[in-house]
């Protein structure tokens, strides 16, 4: 009885069996039948428009604005890739910086000429009475911060018809800068800006040493036609070898990527580049082959630099920073300053008197 119902059991379950299997070779092929069905199947293409930007109308002042930065721009890179040459030793004073084709003057005045931008009558202007000189002791040195803000306040930059320089303020109304750096001025008047300032100034030049060869005297003197400076410097012979000084300026290297600078030569009146400042140490008091005595320090200047303050530790003036020489061969470069003997000369005979402080700067 046992082995029927064992031979029963196992007849059921092979149809059971058998049906399973059809099951699942149905199943398998309706899934593979899907499968290619899927990836056969073209795909349905849908169109969906792109919407049109409507181009803004013209503006013709925006259109004027935009061809004034393009040439604005060429000007800026033709003025580094100028710059980024290496000048001549004793031919390039550092501080202008020329358009593209404007030729350097050349021709020599005649000595004892006066210059066309010495005013035609020197006595209408008015002689400020003499200030004493300190006396007694020596000055006091300046910390660095204190220096620095003197600078800040008494340098400015000086914009002339195509070139840059720097000058510094010996009184409230008047600062002086070198000759060469100005004498392009369209009948002597010229642009100056600093931040202390607060906005750009028209000044005009009311006096100039005669040209003459480089390392000659070379100073101008301007005066503001509105406002007034926030500080002034006084100058001094007081100086010797290995005396730290401290140069101050815009070189155009630097101006020409100055954001201020941009803005101020793009129409905003109230702005103005940083100021740079390079520290050295006297190197040398030359006679030149000019008959002119120079300073040679280690302070770096550079174009643009020219007319800018040579100070000592005390913030003052012992010389006017006015041309390099460069020696390519040994890749060395010499800063030359005019002394502030040959300054007071010139702004006594033009009836400016400055503040001289003749003490030691310890």
């Amino acid at each position: 009885m046992s082995g029927s119902i064992a031979d029963g059991e196992a007849g059921s379950g092979i149809p059971g069996r058998r049906l399973w299997l059809a099951t699942t070779l149905i199943l398998l092929i309706l899934v593979l039948l899907l499968g290619a069905y899927l990836l056969l199947r073209k795909p349905a293409e849908v169109t969906v428009p792109v919407p049109v930007i409507a181009a803004p109308a013209p503006d013709p002042a925006f259109e004027a604005r935009a061809r004034q930065l393009e040439e604005l721009n060429r000007s800026l890179e033709a003025e580094i890739a100028r710059l980024g040459r290496e000048p001549s030793p004793l031919s390039c004073p550092p501080g202008t910086v020329r358009r593209a084709g404007t030729p350097d003057p050349q021709t020599p005045a005649v000595a004892g000429a006066e210059s066309p931008h010495s005013p035609p009558d020197q006595t209408n202007l008015a002689t400020p009475p003499p200030v004493a000189p300190p006396s007694g002791g020596e000055a006091a040195r300046l910390a660095a911060p204190e220096l620095l803000g003197l600078l800040e306040r008494a340098t400015a930059l000086v914009v002339a018809d195509d070139s840059i320089a720097t000058g510094f303020f010996i009184d409230e109304s008047r600062l002086v800068t070198n000759r060469h750096a100005v004498e392009s001025a369209k009948d002597g008047r010229v642009f100056v800006a600093s931040r202390s300032l607060g906005q750009v100034r028209q000044g005009t030049v009311i006096g100039a040493s005669s040209q003459g060869p480089v390392g000659a005297t070379d100073f101008a003197l301007v005066r503001l036609d509105g406002g007034a400076a926030a500080g002034v410097l006084p100058l001094t012979s007081s100086f010797g070898k290995l005396a730290g000084v401290t140069a101050a300026g815009y070189p155009g290297l630097t101006v020409l990527n100055d954001e201020g600078f941009r803005r101020l030569i793009g129409g905003d009146p109230r702005a103005a580049p940083d100021l740079n400042v390079t520290q050295g140490a006297v190197q040398a008091i030359q006679q030149l082959p000019s008959g002119g005595t120079a300073i040679v320090h280690t302070a770096s200047i550079l174009q643009g630099n020219s007319g800018g303050p040579l100070v000592d530790a005390c913030g003052r003036v012992i010389g006017m920073n006015t041309f390099i020489a460069v020696d390519k061969q040994q890749s060395g470069r010499i800063s030359f300053a005019q002394p502030t003997d040959d300054l007071l000369a010139f702004l006594k005979r033009h009836g400016a008197a400055p503040a001289v402080d003749s003490r030691a700067c310890p």
